[in-house]
């Protein structure tokens, strides 16, 4: 494991309050909307000795298994919202409205496996087509996964970044890139899926609210090309209000990581060759867009071999949380802090015996059979939204 201290995050600017009530809008008009579980897991804790552990489970989102959808879904409304005029409302994206701005349209994407599955969703709610493109060795379930919402998959042969090559190249005419990654020339759509991830925190806060509780003091987010990491510096943008937020990154894939290491404030692409069971971070270069937020306002980013996330695994479904490889991560990144470099988290980022940590379940069992290998045990999930 390694870690690398930003001495003097900053303020960034948030989105304004708009956005984030056009956000939450839209996906409580989408069928089947209801806000994730935040399950107190004080038992975690206190092995931990960390205080108070809190878990967002996404990992039973509209049925599908992971967060993803919640980006690719804002970011396919905007698009169309912006094709109607401005004049597209929430409420009509899945109805006989969003279907006629839809028609004609093919829509595609990069993945690993989770965003591509919710970009398929998306299509098959508008009664439109999707091309997906996943990098070769995704395993056949997440594969299989896609197609069961009626898109086509193509195996690429290389990494991530030559399926977001491909996918884009052969997306120049007549398709519709719903990408999480920006690069030169492609940028709003990422924007988009990034303002999308922002329901999370927003439901995170209501739900603390009704409890009376405050707001986490620390939270632990993965990392795959920075997007869900960009939601929640600009929700939690300012770090005089005291949430303090560590990056979390596969070894095998730690571009973020890597970036903020080199201390010139510009991207760094990795090799990802070697391959991580944290399939749905296996990213080798950060987002243009998301990076500068993600440098700026994060106070730690920390690089952790798998056996890490396969140790979170086991502990959240001990406590009854299904957590995939990926899933686990932001809470692998706090187990082995505590093993590792304990001064740090009371040092540093100031733990104390009443400190509120924050961490997100990103994804459930997206691949079954290793699920049952980590955890000895299938999940008793349903696959398809109910």
């Amino acid at each position: 494991m390694e870690l690398f201290q930003n001495h003097s995050p900053s303020e960034i600017q948030a989105y304004p309050s708009h956005v984030l009530e056009d956000v939450a809008r839209f996906h409580r008009a989408l069928p089947g909307y209801a806000p994730t579980p935040l399950i107190s897991m004080d038992g975690i804790a206190g092995d931990l000795g960390v205080g108070h552990l809190l878990v967002k489970d996404e990992g039973r989102r509209f049925g599908l298994k992971a967060f993803k959808v919640l980006g690719a879904s804002y970011a396919v409304y905007r698009v169309l919202h912006d094709l109607s005029g401005g004049r597209l409302e929430p409420e009509e994206f899945v109805g006989e409205r969003g279907r006629d701005l839809a028609d004609g349209i093919t829509f595609s994407c990069a993945t690993d496996g989770n965003h591509g599955r919710a970009v398929a969703w998306i299509a098959g709610l508008l009664g439109r087509p999707a091309v997906i493109y996943v990098p070769g060795g995704t395993v056949s379930a997440r594969i299989d996964a896609i197609r069961s919402e009626g898109a086509q998959v193509v195996v690429v042969d290389g990494g991530y970044d030559d399926a977001v090559r491909r996918a884009a190249e052969e997306g120049k005419n007549d398709r519709m890139i719903i990408a999480d990654i920006a690069y030169p020339g492609y940028t709003e759509i990422p924007r988009y899926i990034q303002q999308g991830y922002l329901t999370i925190f927003n439901e995170v806060s209501v739900q603390l609210e009704k409890e009376g509780e405050d707001p986490p003091d620390i939270v632990f987010i993965q990392a795959g090309v920075g997007a869900f990491a960009s939601a929640a510096a600009q929700f939690f943008n300012n770090p005089s209000d005291g949430v303090r937020l560590v990056c979390a990154e596969p070894q095998a894939a730690d571009c973020l990581f890597r970036s903020a290491q080199a201390g010139d404030g510009l991207p760094r692409s990795v090799s990802s060759g070697a391959g991580t069971i944290m399939a749905g971070l296996n990213c080798e270069t950060p987002s243009m867009t998301a990076w500068p937020v993600v440098r700026d306002r994060f106070d730690a980013f920390v690089s952790m071999e798998d056996h890490w996330a396969e140790e979170a695994m086991r502990r959240l479904a001990a406590g009854g949380v299904v957590s995939g490889e990926s899933g686990a991560a932001g809470l692998a990144a706090l187990i082995a802090l505590c093993a590792k470099m304990p001064g740090f988290l009371g040092e540093k980022l100031h733990l104390r015996d009443n400190t509120r940590i924050l961490v997100v379940n990103t994804e459930a069992d997206t691949d079954p059979d290793a699920y049952l290998r980590t955890i000895g045990k299938e999940s008793s999930m349903d696959e398809k939204p109910g």
